[in-house]
Order: structure tokens, then sequence, then C-alpha cells
């Protein structure tokens, strides 16, 4: 047995031969990840992605907003506050919303009907790579009524370069996309209307989209 299969474990524990989820073949998914709690963290992570969404929600004259996965909803409530908006957590969280900010809307995740949501725009930022089956987040976000989303996700090869195979060093990630590998999954669901860059203290990839 060589030393990288005993660092590895059991390949099929990792490897995807074929392009699941549309990564490259060969890519090593994580398994099981830690769980990430935002609740303490402000705008250290992402500030330039919620930035982003806001330059589209302005171009759009939006008035409501959603944010799936909001986390703390510091940056949420720092760049959208004078307007209506939701966020939507895991039930944990969503709670610790409720007592913090009793007068904004929120909703617990595991009981919200994406289908009855209509907003201008969804907020979906560094969540997907949290998910282990990320069908089901695109799956959810297709029933949203919206008329733009923004959703982002780290850029891979920016963060570890291309020849990185996993998993990921951050061990609350399944998995990272590179741009190319992100936009051909989200296209799956919604059509593209701009892809951005984001370099503020990690890379992030951002996709606007229509349904």
């Amino acid at each position: 047995m060589s030393n990288m299969f005993r660092l590895l474990g059991p390949l099929n524990n990792y490897i995807q031969p074929r392009r699941a989820y549309c990564i490259k073949a060969g890519y090593h998914h994580a398994v099981d990840v830690e769980t990430f709690d935002d609740r303490t963290n402000k705008d250290e992570w992402q500030r330039g992605v919620y930035a982003s969404a806001l330059s589209v929600f302005k171009k759009i004259d939006g008035e409501s907003v959603i944010d799936l996965g909001c986390g703390s909803a510091f940056k949420l409530l720092d760049l959208f506050g004078s307007y209506d908006t939701m966020g939507i957590e895991l039930t944990d969280t969503y709670h610790w919303l409720v007592k913090k900010y009793p007068i904004r809307k929120w909703l617990p995740f595991e009981k919200t009907n994406a289908s009855q949501l209509k907003t201008d725009l969804v907020i979906c930022s560094d969540v997907i790579e949290h998910i282990k089956n990320p069908d089901d987040l695109m799956d959810f976000l297709k029933k949203i009524r919206f008329r733009r989303m923004v959703i982002s996700t780290p850029e891979r090869n920016q963060a570890r370069g291309t020849r990185d195979f996993g998993p990921p060093e951050n061990t609350s990630h399944y998995r990272e996309w590179n741009k190319e590998e992100f936009k051909e999954y989200v296209s799956k669901w919604f059509t593209i209307t701009e892809q951005i860059f984001s370099y503020d203290k990690s890379p992030s990839q951002i996709l606007v989209c229509t349904s």
C-alpha cells in the first residue's frame, strides 16, 4: 500500500471518477465535514459578495431581498438594512436571529416552502460548498420566484492552484469549484448573466442569474 493511499484512506470514499457536480474527474470530495457556525462573524468574509449583490440590487431598483444561509446576518443588515430583508437559516441560527433582531424577517430552512417565496434579489453567499448534495440547494433556489440571484463560492484554482484535486483544506467544505466548473454547474438550473470575482481576504467567484 502506498503512502498516498494511507493518507487518503479507501479511494472509493473520496475520488469521484466521473465529473460529479461538474467538477473535474478524479477530484476528491470530502465525505464528512465540520459544521460551520457563522454567528460570531461580522464582515470578515464575503464582504465583496454582498457589495456586488447590492450593486445588482440597485440596478434593478430592488425593494426586497432574501439571503439564504445568512449566518449572523451582519452583512445583510449592514448593506440592505433599509430594504425589505428576509434571512433563511438552519433552526439553531434561526432562533438566534429571531432573538437578536426581533423586528426583522427570518425563516427556518427546514420548514420553509421555497415555492411560496417571492423577492427581487436572492443572495446565496458561500453556502453551496458546505452542502453534501448541492443539487438539493439548487432545487430549493429554483422554486423561489426572483428577478435576480447572486450565488458565490470560493474559486479553487485561485485559492489552491490548477493541480489541486482536493479534498478542500477548509474542513467545513465538501468540495470547491473553479470558475468554469461552477458556471457549468449553476447553468443547469439558471441563466447566468454575469460572472464576477472578488478578492477580499479570499478569492470568491460570483454568478448573477435569472430564473
